[in-house]
């Protein structure tokens, strides 16, 4: 009797498929998969399909079944299933991280576009205006565990909607205090959205693809910066010749599109991979079969995710944790202040406020760029802490050259070139940080704890980051700079000592599983030694 209705299967898609999965189906007890793999692949069968799966990834011994995936799926299938999740939900990800982005960070072009004397505001005022950004944005770090509770696609959708709407009413504030709630306010609904993106993403990707795909969410943040620059330009050169103050129209422009976004947001996003719409049934199938070794069973399936308590526990008492959020924090001292603070810097060099917004872009498209190839490296390599120490190290030298030139009051070029590495440096830096906090952490609640926790004491950088260019150290801000250097190299020696740690914690990992593998024995025999045949390799770290 016929399995299904469907046509035969090309014999030799079925043997690409499945080049293990006769031995697994000869070693399962009498079910219906016990049948020839050409038979089994052709069925639709949810129950036959389902004790194959089963069987291969949770009972047959790991030294016989080397390639589990070649018996479920094609490599050709899994690659179209990337590309089409990269082109639909990445890239469509980096999108609104890059208006999110573009909202946060506008306010430096803002200030070099008449800004501060339209309002009578002094510097020590608008430091306080970035500060109740971050403020509120570190109060409310906890939000991204919403993911959890509320569908993905309704939470980014209200958020994207919330922090557009919160940037385009900034072009109608008319004071201080009024200009300080709103900065508060997009602060609470970037919070919400932006520390939870990275964990939403390892619910779609396995841990050596992660870097990628958030070199490709955090990499829209110098593009960003380039593009508001370049914007700010237009809109400023535009401006002299408008009724609408210039740097109003520039919150205005950049901020209402994230609104209109917001619509697409709810209808684009998957809440997990089983019931994505861009995908067909059988690349649902395969997001994933592909997923099973990294994710609990029931996650996958269903699309639920849970927290346990004991989860969270160990990670919070997990001192790695605190050593990548030692380094996030760091990084953030660069990563917040130089977008913001850039214009102005470029300004102070000697060159008019256009020229500035125009010389600021340039060095974000060579970040973007960068970020890019760095996490694809480090995805193709399976190493992080390396590549965060030669960037931490690159972004230090930048900020060295900027100090020294300030120093020694060199041609402002100097300071300028300087700029490049520095930006490069510390975008790369903070992509491949973010992406080893998940890549290190085994369950869902470790990861959302390991996230929460990076970012709760990593966003104590911007509060030293936004203070370190008064306008006394105007035009060379040398203590700035210096101090930026300082803590990129704090990052680049973290990250050695992190690699350490997890080398070593690796090696006796694998000393422990090369014990039960000699327990297990060769002969397959039953009993108490039978018992480990089962078991999988514990979790190792990527370093």
């Amino acid at each position: 009797m016929p399995l299904s209705n469907n046509p035969p299967l090309d014999s030799s898609k079925v043997t690409a498929r499945a080049p293990n999965f006769a031995y697994a189906l000869q070693q399962a007890p009498e079910s219906p998969t016990r049948r020839s793999p050409s038979k089994i692949w052709q069925s639709d069968s949810e129950e036959v399909l389902d004790h194959a799966e089963r069987f291969i990834l949770d009972a047959a011994p790991e030294k016989e079944l080397v390639n589990e995936a070649s018996a479920l799926y094609t490599s050709e299938e899994e690659r179209a299933v990337l590309r089409r999740l990269d082109r639909r939900l990445v890239l469509f990800i980096a999108l609104l991280y890059m208006l999110g982005f573009l909202d946060r960070s506008n306010i430096g072009n803002a200030k070099v576009a008449g800004l501060l004397d339209d309002l009578s505001l002094n510097l020590s005022q608008y430091e306080w205006i970035l500060r109740s950004f971050y403020i509120t944005y570190l109060l409310f770090e906890w939000m991204p565990v919403l993911y959890a509770v509320l569908s993905p696609s309704t939470y980014i959708a209200s958020c994207v909607a919330a922090w557009g709407f919160m940037a385009s009413l900034q072009a109608l504030a008319t004071s201080y205090a009024s200009l300080c709630v709103l900065r508060a306010l997009l602060g609470i609904s970037e919070a919400a959205f932006s520390p939870g993106v990275p964990v939403f993403l390892a619910y779609f990707y396995k841990r050596d693809e992660l870097a990628y795909r958030i070199g490709l969410f955090i990499s829209a943040a110098p593009l960003a910066t380039s593009f508001a620059s370049s914007l700010a330009w237009v809109i400023t050169k535009l401006g002299q010749r408008s009724p609408i103050a210039p740097w109003r129209m520039l919150f205005l422009v950049e901020g209402f599109p994230s609104v209109v976004i917001s619509v697409f947001a709810f209808y684009n996003i998957p809440n997990s991979p089983g019931v994505a719409r861009f995908l067909t049934k059988r690349e649902r199938r395969v997001a994933q079969l592909r997923l099973r070794r990294e994710k609990p069973r029931d996650q996958q399936e269903s699309g639920r995710r849970s927290f346990q308590w004991g989860e969270i526990w160990a990670a919070v008492k997990d001192p790695k944790c605190y050593l990548t959020a030692l380094m996030f924090c760091s990084c953030n001292v660069a990563f917040s202040s130089l977008p913001v603070f850039l214009p102005t810097i470029i300004n102070d060099m000697g060159y008019s406020a256009l020229q500035s917004q125009a010389l600021s872009a340039p060095p974000y498209l060579i970040a973007f760029i960068t970020v890019l190839l760095t996490a694809y490296c480090s995805d193709k390599y399976k190493d992080r802490s390396l590549f965060i120490c030669f960037h931490a190290i690159l972004a230090a030298g930048g900020y060295a050259l900027i100090t020294v030139a300030g120093i020694v009051k060199a041609n402002s070029l100097w300071r300028y070139w300087g700029v490049y590495p520095a930006a490069t440096g510390f975008f790369s830096a903070v992509t491949l940080l973010i992406t080893w906090t998940i890549n290190n952490q085994d369950s869902d609640a470790k990861r959302g704890t390991g996230v929460a926790i990076l970012n709760l004491i990593g966003q104590l950088g911007p509060f030293i980051g936004t203070a370190l260019y008064p306008e006394g150290d105007k035009p060379y801000y040398v203590r700035g700079m210096a101090v930026c250097t300082v803590f990129m190299l704090v990052v680049a020696a973290l990250s050695l000592w992190l690699r350490m740690i997890m080398y070593y914690q690796n090696r006796a990992t694998d000393r422990r599983y090369t014990v039960l593998k000699d327990i297990r024995g060769n002969d397959g025999s039953n009993g108490e030694e039978g018992k480990l045949v089962g078991q999988r390799r514990q979790f190792t770290y990527i370093l």
